[in-house]
């Protein structure tokens, strides 16, 4: 009996499995079972590469950002560098300052008076801004040239280091500086036109020392003859 069941089941399924429906629609159910899920991977691999493209163009944008802030960096140490080598300098200067403003005042009594009309004030501050202004420093070249002239050498080694130092700061108060050193060179012969002769000189002769340099306008004027021994 369940011989013949399964018989006439298994004739009666291959009669439906010709019906051009029935395989219609198991070919639908087929393709539906499997596209659906290419159909889901398509998409999250569409949605992964967009996210993929969205990083690297933030990628992109953050390297751009660290380039300009490496950029940024760079000036700011090279001015902060400049910033302390001028520090560094002005340090330097104002200690060098210091030191002639102590050695001024351990000068004689006649020719600390004599300096009163250029040094003006009581502090190391006021002895920089008295010493910087050039009516300054050509008042005290012509003191200690009338030093020289009159035979007094005893404290030409502070006077000079003070013409210099100054001769010096007032030159940086310019992109260009207006005066500079007139150049003398020891073995050059000793021309009136270009020099002074010192006291206890020969009357002719090579330039053996150099007492106090002169100086010329960045033309080459000569403004102060320097004061040389032949």
């Amino acid at each position: 009996m369940n011989k013949e069941f399964n018989n006439d089941f298994i004739d009666a399924l291959i009669v439906s499995l010709q019906d051009e429906r029935i395989i219609e629609r198991i070919k639908e159910i087929t393709e539906a079972g499997a596209s659906g899920p290419m159909e889901e991977s398509e998409e999250l691999l569409k949605e992964r590469e967009k996210e993929i493209a969205r990083l690297r163009q933030e990628v992109e944008f953050k390297k751009q950002e660290i380039q300009e802030y490496q950029v940024k960096i760079h000036d700011l140490k090279q001015k902060t560098d400049a910033y302390l080598d001028e520090l560094q300098k002005r340090r330097a200067d104002y200690r060098e300052a210091e030191e002639l403003y102590r050695a001024v005042q351990q000068l004689s009594e006649t020719t600390k008076e004599s300096l009163k009309g250029i040094f003006k004030g009581q502090t190391v501050q006021e002895f920089i801004i008295c010493g910087v202004q050039y009516e300054n420093i050509s008042s005290l070249w012509d003191f200690i040239k009338n030093e020289l002239m009159e035979g007094r050498e005893e404290e030409r080694d502070v006077l000079l280091a003070l013409f210099q130092f100054f001769f010096r700061e007032y030159s940086k108060t310019y992109d260009t500086p207006l005066y500079k050193l007139q150049e003398v060179k020891i073995n050059e012969v000793f021309r009136e036109d270009l020099y002074i002769r010192s006291v206890n000189s020969h009357i002719s002769g090579n330039i053996s020392e150099i007492l106090l340099p002169g100086y010329t306008s960045i033309n080459g004027k000569i403004i102060k003859k320097s004061i040389v021994r032949v």
